[in-house]
């Protein structure tokens, strides 16, 4: 308890990650403890939350990095409350989830630092990123340069393409992008959804495989079939077969290619 005799605020931090349904959004916990301590400002929150979660990237001091963490962050602005994992506690915690979603950077780049679920402009990643915030799975953005980025990560804009790139570097980024993902999730039986194209999923299959994730590469507009589009249109239509049945040729032509490697 503080001097005052209220709640810290990184107790109610705590108390709200135990109370609030999971997975729980970062303004859901910020108004939970707002309301209980309406004297802290919303930065101080903000910071509180920050420190308490254990993926979280800290760029400064950490006054309480000896304290056990509160939180995991499972996607943008989304959380769940900190687990042991295995019988112990770990600091690099890895959530638990069926399903997780990647997004392949693709379009021009903002032209200041941004995060990463906001830098690129395509058509194909706004969808993409629409899909994964809807789903409330974790998701992460895939980058030629970086790897596996959270999607509130700041980064400055950058050219480098993945289809630009030798196989050499190619099957070392999937190795680091998997390794990095296995840091944030368990992988093993997680369906992992790689959006943005061929060049991103294909240096993924072989390391997710060997973790027992299985690699799933989505068909165009599938996030948008179960409902109209923002048009008031139907989301499928004629053209859906034709797209469909090259995506089944795509994936037939990955598979062999992969087993005959």
């Amino acid at each position: 308890m503080s001097t005052a005799g209220l709640p810290t605020i990184w107790e109610l931090v705590a108390d709200g990650a135990a109370t609030l349904p999971e997975p729980f959004g970062r303004a859901a916990l910020i108004n939970w403890v707002s309301a209980r301590r309406p004297d802290v400002g919303i930065s101080s929150i903000a910071a509180h939350i920050q420190f308490a979660t254990a993926n979280a990237t800290h760029t400064g001091h950490n006054p309480f990095a000896d304290r056990e963490p509160l939180l995991n962050r499972v996607g943008r602005g989304q959380y769940l409350r900190y687990r042991e994992v295995d019988g112990g506690t770990s600091h690099g915690a890895v959530v638990r989830s069926g399903r997780v979603v990647l997004i392949g950077s693709s379009g021009a780049t903002a032209t200041a630092p941004d995060e990463a679920g906001r830098l690129f402009g395509s058509d194909g990643f706004a969808r993409a990123r629409e899909h994964a915030v809807h789903s409330q799975l974790p998701w992460f953005v895939l980058s030629a340069k970086h790897g596996l980025l959270d999607p509130d990560e700041v980064i400055t804009p950058y050219e480098v393409q993945i289809d630009d790139q030798p196989a050499a570097y190619r099957t070392a980024w999937g190795e680091w992008v998997v390794a990095q993902l296995a840091d944030r999730l368990q992988l093993d039986g997680v369906t992992v959804e790689v959006h943005g194209g061929v060049d991103f999923a294909q240096p993924l299959r072989q390391p997710l495989a060997r973790r027992g994730a299985v690699l799933e590469i989505p068909l165009p507009g599938t996030w948008r079939e179960s409902g109209p589009t923002a048009t008031g249109d139907s989301a499928s239509g004629p053209v859906d077969a034709p797209v469909r049945a090259a995506l089944d040729r795509l994936r037939g032509l990955v598979g062999r290619h992969g087993s005959a490697s």
